[in-house]
């Protein structure tokens, strides 16, 4: 008998919920993760510029992308091969351009610790799946509250540079630290 894949809702699911009945059914998990994938990088353009506003208003919108397609494919049942592998993906390319962008600007040493953490995730899902090909390396409970964290510490610090206000930094940088934490454990537990 074939073990079934436990499924881990998020808190958000409950929301989008509620506007599935007018979330069209050709829209599916994976065409959003795509469109995560190809924007996250456009995302240097304002940061470059410091248009902070517009950087901020751009990285909210990419972030609820990475809500919604998760809760599309949980609510759905459209859970894919190619969103396992590419969904963590697009999230890590949003997120590291705004460690790399912003968080430098702050925090060298916490720009270092999040971007070898992050790195260890990507290298670590490949050599688990180099030693054994059966392996399902997904996402778990910690790294859902490592990439929270990390988008509300990314948020605080595009904030901080919108209202030229320092505790903004020190509440993005305190989010980051946290999510080192959630990053760990999830690393233990052979989640993403």
């Amino acid at each position: 008998m074939e073990k079934q894949e436990e499924i881990v809702f998020a808190p958000y699911d409950r929301i989008v919920k509620l506007f599935l009945p007018i979330i069209p059914r050709k829209l599916k998990p994976n065409h959003i993760t795509f469109v995560r994938l190809i924007l996250s990088p456009l995302l240097i353009i304002p940061l470059h510029y410091d248009d902070f506003a517009v950087a901020l208003v751009a990285f909210v919108l990419l972030a609820i992308t990475d809500m919604l397609d998760g809760s599309l494919a949980r609510l759905r049942n459209q859970i894919t091969d190619w969103g396992k592998l590419w969904d963590p993906i697009a999230d890590k390319l949003l997120i590291g351009v705004v460690v790399v962008m912003m968080l430098l600007k702050v925090n060298l040493s916490l720009t270092v610790l999040i971007l070898v953490f992050e790195a260890i995730f990507v290298l670590g899902g490949f050599a688990y799946k180099l030693h054994d090909e059966h392996v399902d390396i997904k996402a778990n409970v910690w790294g859902k509250i490592k990439m929270n964290l990390q988008c509300f510490g990314a948020g605080f610090l595009m904030l901080g540079f919108v209202l030229l206000q320092p505790v903004l930094f020190t509440l993005g940088e305190v989010a980051f630290y946290f999510s080192l934490i959630f990053a760990l454990l999830s690393i233990l537990k052979k989640g993403i």
